[in-house]
């Protein structure tokens, strides 16, 4: 087997997000109580992150995502009786902002992306999200410069396409990279987009990013690989060109 592309997920499996999240969310709280005692932090975070996971924009895209999302924490003040507009603009403008100040790729990702630029792989970045909140993440870590092709969710779901696990968009990306779906492996931190998206799309193999390395329940969508952490992919293309999974040769 010859493995010619690799395409990545971007959130927790080249970079971190949830600990850039962490890091926003005790800014806001540094924020809110200075600028207000009596402000519940935790109360203020769990209200807000209940109205972001049902809603985190708005889905007719009339209204621009940071005003939606600064919305959501105005809504979330008024659960302790706090009616600040400013305060709650202010706050997801302190949560992108620290977000964004240091968003890096993962430790290892230009070593890795070195060892498939000599062997020839190409390396493509296919990402969930609203479209404007994906790029400036994109744009945070540089990612055009490491990366041949890039392609965001939001993006096709404007356009009227949709995103992963959509078997279209990895597709996309393999006429992109001039590949077939064969010659292709997906890597990325979730069961139900990523490695449901890479079946689906009959890809070479899907690798799952864990880092606990939890183990795919039964009867949902099962990984070739399952790695800690996506610099792990190397080893996973070594052997499907080398011996097969099972010890035999190709």
């Amino acid at each position: 087997m010859t493995i010619k592309a690799v395409f990545f997920d971007l959130d927790d499996t080249l970079v971190l997000t949830g600990e850039a999240d962490r890091r926003a969310f005790a800014a806001i709280s540094t924020l809110v109580k200075s600028n207000n005692g009596a402000i519940d932090d935790q109360e203020l975070f769990n209200a807000f992150k209940k109205r972001f996971k049902a809603t985190p924009w708005d889905v007719t895209y009339k209204v621009e995502v940071t005003e939606w999302r600064a919305g959501l924490w105005l809504e979330s003040l008024r659960e302790q009786n706090i009616d600040d507009t400013p305060l709650a603009d202010a706050i997801q403008k302190c949560f992108d902002d620290t977000r964004l100040a240091d968003f890096p790729f993962i430790d290892g990702t230009l070593a890795m992306l070195a060892t498939f630029k000599a062997r020839g792989i190409k390396v493509v970045i296919i990402t969930n999200g609203h479209h404007f909140i994906q790029h400036e993440k994109l744009k945070a870590c540089k990612a055009a410069e490491l990366f041949e092709y890039i392609l965001v969710g939001g993006d096709e779901v404007v356009a009227g396409r949709k995103e992963k696990p959509d078997a279209g968009i990895f597709l996309k990306a393999c006429q992109l990279a001039g590949v077939d779906p064969s010659e292709a492996v997906h890597v990325g931190d979730s069961l139900t987009t990523d490695i449901q998206g890479g079946i689906n799309a009959k890809l070479a193999a899907t690798v799952f990013v864990s880092k606990k390395l939890e183990v795919a329940p039964a009867g949902g969508p099962q990984p070739t690989f399952t790695v800690a952490t996506a610099i792990e992919i190397v080893e996973c293309i070594d052997k499907l060109e080398g011996p097969t999974v099972n010890g035999g040769e190709e």
